[in-house]
């Protein structure tokens, strides 16, 4: 509850809502995303039983199948029975396919704020404090901890995806309350808004997709509290630090 306070009055989305948030900001959210976006990939991946993903660039890249089997012994397709007629897509799988696919999205984005993917490749001045989110996906990956992260998405992902949905709201105004108007034609369906608009939308049957992984492990709700806890003050660290970045 104290994250979702603070993310729900953070001064980014605030900026970005009353007009004042800068290009140095807007740019800062496209040379970060760029990097997490690769790193969580690859965790996912890697979470999803993909040992040898490891592209440079997300750029023309194929989602490898799902694998059989995950991390575990259960497929999720041995889910059919008791979730219906459509097996359970594996929850590691379903994301990585999700960062791929928005890969050429954040592109749109970087280059509405002026940067291109040679300038965002090169960037040599992340945020250590940006970068402790996928940081600790990579940790979750390499320790197999399925089911901490599952939870963990459970719990941040729907955080994330609100602060998005506020993000694409704001810079798709027309700048009618007497803001900053942000030079998005189409509003909120501007293709440079196209990946902050892909995050803000829910993932549907998240929760079901994250159950069948903790399912699938004996772990108990003590071991799934902390990886959460910092996930979630990881993603505070995020959006403090590009806000910072006036």
């Amino acid at each position: 509850k104290e994250t979702e306070r603070i993310l729900q009055s953070h001064p980014y989305i605030r900026a970005a809502e009353d007009g004042t948030l800068t290009l140095s900001q807007r740019r800062a959210f496209a040379h970060e995303q760029y990097s997490i976006q690769l790193s969580d990939a690859i965790s996912f991946a890697f979470l999803a039983g993909h040992r040898d993903f490891a592209p440079r660039s997300l750029s023309g890249v194929s989602v490898p199948e799902q694998p059989s089997t995950t991390g575990s012994s259960s497929s999720p397709s041995s889910l059919e029975g008791e979730c219906g007629a459509a097996a359970v897509v594996d929850l590691f799988q379903f994301l990585l396919g999700g960062e791929v696919y928005a890969a050429p999205l954040l592109l749109a984005y970087a280059k509405s704020v002026g940067l291109d993917e040679d300038s965002l490749r090169q960037y040599q001045q992340h945020l250590a404090s940006a970068q402790a989110y996928p940081s600790y996906w990579a940790r979750l990956a390499l320790s197999n901890q399925r089911a901490a992260a599952a939870a963990a998405c459970a719990v941040n992902f729907p955080a994330w995806g609100a602060m998005c949905g506020r993000l694409l709201e704001s810079l798709g105004s027309s700048g009618s309350d007497g803001g900053k108007e942000y030079n998005y034609a189409n509003g909120v369906e501007d293709e440079g808004l196209a990946f902050i608009k892909f995050f803000a939308t829910p993932i549907e049957e998240l929760d079901l997709m994250a159950a069948a992984v903790i399912d699938e492990e004996d772990v108990s709700y003590e071991d799934l509290v902390e990886p959460v806890r910092l996930l979630q003050q990881y993603e505070i660290m995020f959006w403090d630090a590009i806000f910072e970045k006036k």
